[in-house]
C-alpha cells in the first residue's frame, strides 16, 4: 500500500471510529437554496437564467424521472434507505477500494448534501466529522424523499447547471420528469466529476461513465442483462446549446426589470418564469449562420459587428436576435435594436411600394440616365449606379428593383412621387426613425435599426398588416400566478395587393438579382432586398417569407471603417447568413420552406406595355405579362387606349 493510500486509509479509519463512537446530530444551520428566475422560448425551451446560479426548483421528486432516482441511489448510495445519514457499509467499501488502488469517498447522499449546503470541499478530518454531524441532523429533520429532492436541487452538473431541473434542460432540452433511462444515467454520472465528464471536451468519457451507471442499475436489479446490453449501444443523444440567444436574453432581462420594478419584484431573487417570443430553432439557426459566415471573414473583418433580428409577420413576435459578432459582449451594444445606420438600397421597397400604392404597375418605365438635383448648390445630389453605367432606354420598375438601379430610383422619387410621400409610406409601415425628406432618401440615406426594417418588411409578408414587435409574452411567479402578459398589437397599414406586388418584385431580387447568393443555401419561398451604402460602410439584407421577416446588418461600430475582403456588399456579406439560417430552420421544421404568399383577389396577371406601364389588348411590340392591382388601373391610357372608357373587361378588353 502506497504512502498516499495509507494516509487515506488512516483518514477513513478515524472517520469510522468517530462515526461509531462519538458523533451525534447537532442543530442545523438555516437552509437557503438560491433559485434563479429563468426565460423560456415560445416553444418551451429554456434559453437562460437570471440569478447567481442556473438553478430552478424541481418542487418535488414527482417532477423527476424515476430513472434519475434509481441511477443516483445505485451509483452514489445503495444503502440510502437504510442508514441514518452515515453508512458504515459505505465507509468500509471506501476503505476496501482505496486499499485496492481505487480511491472512493464513502460519503452518503446525505453527507454530500450536508457538504453542498454548509461546508467546503476541503479534505480534512475536521470537515469530514462536521459533515457526519450535519448529515445525521438532516436525516433527523427531513424525510428521505426531501433529502433526495434537496440533493438533486443543489448538486453541480457542469456547464453552469445546478440542480436536476437545469441539468435536464441544459443537456437534453427537457424537464427532469421527461428524462429517459439513458439520459438519467448520463446526467447522474456527472455528479462525480462535472468537468471530467464534460461532454464537449470529453464525450467519450461521458459515454463510458453513463454506461458505468447503467451497469450499476444492472447490479441492483433495476434493469436486465439484455436491457443493459441494448442500452450501452445507444448514443448519448445530447441536445446541448450553450449561450443560445445571448443578446436576446439580455434584452429580455432589461425589459423584465422595467416591467417588474413598479411591482417591487426582483428578477434575480423571486424565482420567476418568463415566456418569451423567441423560437428556439430559429435562434439556434441564427446563431449558427452568423458564426459560420463570420468564420469566413478575413482577419481585417473580424472586428466587424453583426445585427440580426427576425420578426414573425402578422404578430410582431421577435423570433431570433443576434446583437453582435460571436466575440461581442451581450451586456454591451445590441446592434439588432440599438443602432441606427443607413440601409442603402434595402430602403428602395418603400419607394416602390409608394408608387405601386399610387397605381403605377411593375412595368412602369423609369429612366436610367444621369440626374442632378439642386445643381450648383451646396446640397447638390448627383447619384450614380454601382457600376457607373446606365442605359439609354427606360427600364420597368420590376427590373430596377431586381438589379437595384440607383438612377431609376432617383428618377422615380423626383418625377413620380416625392421624398415626403416616401417617408410617410415608410413611417406608416413601421419605420419610427426620422427620415430626411430629400431625394437621396430613395437610396436609403435615412438611418434606421434592423428591428425597424424587419418589422416593416413583415408588412409585405402579412398582406399589409403591421404588428408592433415585442419579446416577452408572459411573466409568472413561482406559483404560476401571471404578473404580466402581452397581446398582439396589429393594424392594417397597406392594401394587400400592393404588399403582394412589392413581394413579387422582391422575389426576383433573390431569383436572379443582387441577393442570388441566398439560393446557394435555401430553395424555399423568399423575397428580399440587399443594401450597400456609399464607401462600403454598411451592408444589409432584409428577407422574408410568410413565416419570418429577418433583417441583417454588418458594419463596424466605428462608421469611419469600411467593409472589404469581398464582404462589402449586402449580397456577399449578409444574404448568405439569411440563406444559411433559413436552410437550418427548414431542416428542422417540415414544410417551412413551402408556405407561399397569398395572392389577393384584386391581383390578376395581364399583358402590360413596358413603354407605358399600362395594359394592352391590341398589338404591342414591347409587352410582358405582369401581376397588377386591377382596382387601381387607370381609366385613360396614354398609348394603346387614348379614349376614356368607363370599365375595362378583363375577359374581353375595352
Amino acid at each position: 500500500m502506497s504512502l498516499k493510500n495509507a494516509e487515506i486509509f488512516s483518514f477513513y479509519f478515524l472517520i469510522l471510529f468517530f462515526n461509531l463512537k462519538f458523533i451525534y446530530p447537532q442543530e442545523l444551520p438555516p437552509i437557503k437554496i438560491p433559485f434563479a428566475s429563468y426565460a423560456i422560448s415560445s416553444d418551451g425551451r429554456v434559453i437562460g437564467y437570471f440569478g447567481d446560479k442556473n438553478r430552478v426548483d424541481a418542487r418535488s421528486t414527482g417532477y423527476i424521472s424515476k430513472y434519475v432516482l434509481w441511477s443516483l441511489i445505485a451509483t452514489e448510495d445503495r444503502d440510502f434507505y437504510n442508514h441514518d445519514g452515515v453508512s458504515v457499509k459505505g465507509i468500509i467499501r471506501g476503505i476496501f477500494k482505496t486499499l485496492t488502488g481505487h480511491i472512493e469517498g464513502g460519503s452518503t447522499i446525505t453527507m454530500q448534501l450536508a457538504r453542498n449546503l454548509f461546508l467546503t470541499n476541503a479534505r480534512t478530518i475536521s470537515r469530514k466529522l462536521k459533515e457526519i454531524e450535519l448529515a445525521r441532523a438532516l436525516e433527523k429533520k427531513f424525510t428521505k424523499d426531501q433529502i433526495l429532492l434537496m440533493y438533486l436541487n443543489t448538486v453541480n452538473f457542469g456547464h453552469g447547471a445546478y440542480g436536476i431541473w437545469a441539468a435536464a434542460e441544459t443537456y437534453f432540452g427537457k424537464t427532469p420528469d421527461k428524462l429517459t433511462i439513458t439520459e438519467a444515467a448520463a446526467i447522474t454520472g456527472m455528479v462525480q466529476s462535472p468537468e471530467g465528464y464534460d461532454p464537449v471536451r470529453h464525450p467519450g468519457r461521458m459515454l463510458n461513465r453513463r454506461n458505468e451507471v447503467l451497469h450499476n442499475l444492472l447490479e441492483v436489479g433495476k434493469i436486465s442483462e439484455s436491457e443493459y446490453e441494448r442500452l450501452i449501444k445507444t448514443h448519448l443523444g445530447l441536445d446541448l446549446h450553450d449561450g443560445v440567444g445571448k443578446f436576446f436574453l439580455e434584452e429580455v432581462r432589461r425589459e423584465a426589470v422595467d416591467i417588474l420594478k413598479s411591482k417591487g419584484i426582483y428578477l434575480d431573487s423571486d424565482e420567476l418564469k418568463i415566456t418569451t417570443t423567441i423560437d428556439f430553432n430559429a435562434q439556434v439557426a441564427a446563431d449558427d449562420a452568423v458564426k459560420s459566415q463570420w468564420n469566413l471573414f478575413p482577419k481585417y473583418m473580424k472586428e466587424a459587428q453583426i445585427g440580426l433580428v427576425s420578426v414573425e409577420p402578422g404578430t410582431g413576435m421577435i423570433r431570433a436576435m443576434v446583437g453582435g459578432n460571436p466575440d461581442a459582449n451581450p451586456r454591451g451594444l445590441n446592434r439588432a435594436i440599438q443602432i441606427k445606420r443607413q440601409p442603402g438600397s434595402s430602403f428602395k421597397p418603400f419607394l416602390y411600394g409608394d408608387l405601386l400604392e399610387k397605381g403605377y404597375t411593375l412595368a412602369e418605365p423609369l429612366l436610367n440616365v444621369p440626374i442632378v438635383v439642386d445643381s450648383g448648390k451646396v446640397d447638390e445630389w448627383k447619384p450614380q449606379n454601382d457600376d457607373n453605367k446606365y442605359t439609354e432606354s427606360p427600364i420597368p420598375i420590376e427590373f430596377a428593383i431586381e438589379h437595384s438601379i440607383n438612377l431609376s430610383a432617383a428618377y422615380a422619387i423626383t418625377h413620380l412621387t416625392s421624398p415626403d410621400s416616401v417617408a410617410a409610406f415608410a413611417h406608416r409601415l413601421g419605420i419610427k426613425s426620422d427620415l430626411p425628406a430629400f431625394p437621396s432618401l430613395a437610396l436609403g440615406t435615412g438611418e434606421v435599426s434592423p428591428l425597424e426594417m424587419s418589422s416593416s418588411y413583415a408588412v409585405f409578408a402579412s398582406e399589409g398588416k403591421y404588428a408592433e414587435p415585442f419579446s416577452i409574452l408572459k411573466i409568472q411567479d413561482k406559483n404560476g400566478r401571471v404578473l404580466y402578459s402581452r397581446g398582439i398589437d396589429t393594424a392594417t397599414v397597406l392594401d394587400s395587393a400592393t404588399a403582394y406586388l412589392v413581394t413579387t418584385a422582391l422575389r426576383k431580387v433573390v431569383e436572379g438579382g443582387t441577393a442570388a447568393s441566398v439560393k446557394r443555401y435555401y430553395h424555399g419561398v423568399v423575397a428580399g432586398k440587399t443594401g450597400t451604402t456609399q464607401d462600403y460602410t454598411d451592408a444589409w439584407f432584409v428577407g422574408y417569407n410568410p413565416r419570418l421577416s429577418t433583417a441583417i446588418w454588418i458594419g463596424f461600430d466605428n462608421s469611419g471603417k469600411k467593409l472589404g475582403g469581398g464582404f462589402q456588399y449586402g449580397g456577399t456579406a449578409c444574404a448568405p447568413i439569411w440563406g444559411k439560417m433559413m436552410q437550418e430552420i427548414s431542416w428542422k421544421e417540415r414544410g417551412f420552406e413551402y408556405t407561399d404568399f397569398k395572392k389577393p383577389s384584386t391581383v390578376i396577371d395581364t399583358i402590360i406595355c413596358e413603354d407605358t406601364g399600362e395594359p394592352v389588348t391590341g398589338n404591342c411590340t414591347h409587352d410582358k405579362n405582369y401581376p397588377v392591382n386591377f382596382i387601381k388601373l387607370p381609366l385613360v391610357f396614354s398609348l394603346h387606349h387614348p379614349v376614356k372608357k368607363e370599365k375595362f373587361d378583363f375577359d374581353y378588353g375595352w
